[in-house]
């Protein structure tokens, strides 16, 4: 019990604070937050799906969309996913998540008592070039930009009410070259789920601000909402809004199909495909493809093998791939 009322105060309280700040949010201001890294969404399942989860949240990728999906999983699950992202960008996640009662001979399910995430997020920038205020086609030197989130997530469901909340606190360390900064930041949200509809809503990223060379910045705090409808049990379809301090609303919507062989209890194999849109108007993308994204998924037993592609126009392709194990 005391577990479950710490989590809703720091969901009120998170959510509370976040709101002081809503003037600066859809502006559109881009470069006014750091670590913008923690907008990447992990998961090539999700991202395959335009990142239109946070309604969704049904496994352990679940603590970064909405925490509060957590609370539904009744056995441990781990997910690790690998991002090339365009001009040596690389980005890499992890996440495990465990009921409370996982190893408890009991009655009760798993999750009775909550379920418990540890995740951990890395972007890595490699050989950037350094130069100084005079012109010159040769760099100095080349230097890395490697950040970090270190995240701890809890959430509980209230079966009565088929609603879950969850929580995450955090630790963001990024670093630059010989600069380092660190920040404590909080995420929280709630899902709604019955057998054909799921929706969900929160908030990512609110916290602390980050000290680089005696400047204050703060942190993308970003609100969430989203609904998933699965129109058949192979059939879902998904829609996801977002609100950023630092850029104009985004919306994104995707479904995911999948196809069982006959006599194949075991094995699946799903497509998936998503679109979303970018409202800032001084950023339109020159290529029509960007905001588009495609995903393929296998399922054997316990596993998944998922990937996905997100063009991003003159920037480059994002290639994601990802395995999600269920124990």
């Amino acid at each position: 019990m005391r577990m479950r009322l710490l989590t809703a105060c720091l969901l009120a309280a998170g959510a509370l604070g976040a709101a002081e700040r809503c003037s600066a949010f859809g502006k559109g201001d881009k470069g006014t937050s750091s670590s913008q890294f923690l907008k990447i969404g992990p998961g090539a399942r999700a991202a395959g799906m335009a990142e239109a989860f946070s309604g969704v949240a049904d496994d352990a990728y679940a603590a970064y969309y909405n925490p509060a999906g957590l609370g539904f999983l009744k056995t441990p699950e781990l997910g690790v996913t690998h991002d090339s992202r365009f001009r040596s960008v690389n980005y890499e996640y992890g996440v495990v998540a465990v009921p409370m009662l996982s190893w408890v001979e009991t009655k009760k399910p798993k999750n009775a008592y909550g379920v418990l995430a540890f995740s951990v997020s890395n972007l890595n920038v490699g050989k950037i070039e350094s130069r100084t205020n005079v012109e010159t086609d040769v760099p100095l030197e080349t230097f890395e930009s490697n950040d970090f989130a270190y995240a701890l997530s809890y959430a509980y469901v209230f079966q009565s009410l088929k609603l879950g909340v969850g929580g995450t606190l955090k630790y963001v360390d990024a670093n630059i070259s010989s600069i380092d900064a660190g920040a404590v930041a909080f995420d929280g949200g709630v899902l709604w789920r019955s057998k054909t509809v799921s929706a969900g809503m929160g908030f990512r990223h609110f916290g602390d601000h980050q000290v680089f060379a005696k400047t204050n910045e703060t942190l993308p705090v970003t609100f969430f909402g989203g609904l998933g409808v699965r129109l058949h049990p192979r059939f879902l379809v998904s829609l996801d809004a977002n609100l950023a301090r630092d850029s104009q609303p985004r919306m994104a919507g995707g479904f995911e199909y999948r196809y069982q062989p006959r006599g194949r209890k075991k094995l699946n194999a799903a497509v998936r495909a998503g679109y979303s849109s970018y409202g800032s108007k001084d950023s339109a993308p020159r290529d029509a493809l960007t905001g588009l994204s495609v995903g393929l998924g296998l399922h054997y037993d316990h596993f998944d093998f998922d990937g996905a592609w997100e063009p991003f126009g003159d920037l480059g392709d994002s290639f994601k791939f990802s395995l999600h194990v269920k124990f």
